[in-house]
């Protein structure tokens, strides 16, 4: 603090304002792809019951959506029955081929599952039939990793949406999907508070103590 001005906080209050003004480029009465290809509890948290912005939050969201607006990467939707979907994809290559970048800590040997299931819903979502998931660190080192259209994992994602979207409409939380990303959630504990369930979590993960 410098002349009685926390610099830090008007930091801080200017990142998160950068953050909210970066507008929605669907509408939210709609479900987007990357809203059921991770947890639905998170996402349903995020729509009804948020914890405030925080900087890191912000950081990220101007962090990713910086990437697809530099790249000109584009929305579109899909519409089945009462329900729209949305898609957002980096980069189109000669409209035949859409790249999507996600930045990480270590390039991973295999494509995350989330992953897959985003990319190839943008497969099908903007009629494309061919794609890649592209992960790269802070030192610009990168692997890609090519995905091709499956129905079935389509069907998925079409099908979550579905269920996400009926639970928003009656305000019902979805139930807990345990996995690994739970622990580094910041909605950890209102799915594990207890001793009791995060015990349970372990013994799901495989990770418990032995009796």
């Amino acid at each position: 603090m410098l002349g009685g001005r926390n610099f830090h906080k008007i930091i801080e209050d200017e990142l998160i304002k950068a953050s909210k003004e970066l507008t929605l480029e669907y509408d939210t009465s709609g479900i987007h792809v990357s809203e059921i290809t991770r947890c639905s509890r998170l996402s349903y948290f995020e729509r009804v019951d948020p914890f405030v912005d925080e900087s890191s939050n912000a950081l990220q969201n101007i962090f990713r959506s910086s990437i697809t607006r530099m790249l000109k990467g584009k929305t579109k939707q899909y519409t089945i029955d009462d329900l729209t979907i949305y898609a957002t994809t980096d980069l189109i290559v000669s409209n035949d081929m859409i790249v999507n970048l996600i930045p990480v800590s270590k390039l991973p040997d295999y494509p995350h599952p989330n992953d897959l299931l985003y990319a190839n819903a943008c497969l099908f979502i903007f009629e494309i039939q061919s794609g890649f998931i592209v992960y790269f660190t802070p030192d610009g080192k990168f692997v890609e990793f090519g995905v091709s259209e499956s129905k079935r994992m389509f069907e998925q994602v079409v099908r979550r949406a579905r269920i996400l979207h009926l639970l928003l409409k009656e305000k019902k939380t979805p139930v807990v999907e345990p996995s690994e990303l739970c622990f580094s959630c910041k909605y950890y504990q209102r799915c594990f508070g207890q001793q009791k369930e995060s015990e349970h979590l372990l013994d799901i993960l495989g990770i418990g103590k032995k009796k």
